[in-house]
């Protein structure tokens, strides 16, 4: 329960910090996931359109 605490103390004085590597690592977690949903989610839209003008 200590080793809780511990971590948690240092998870705090991290994301307090200018440079915390903990707030750069969520950060670029949301940028590869943003890029993941724009490359999957623009040809889905592409082919819900064409389903829908009856072209494919």
């Amino acid at each position: 329960m200590e080793r809780l605490g511990i971590l948690a103390e240092m998870f705090v004085e991290d994301v307090n910090k200018e440079d915390s590597m903990v707030v750069e690592l969520f950060g670029t977690i949301v940028n590869f996931l943003f890029k993941v949903l724009q490359l999957a989610g623009i040809p889905f839209l592409v082919y819900v359109l064409l389903e829908f003008a009856g072209l494919f």
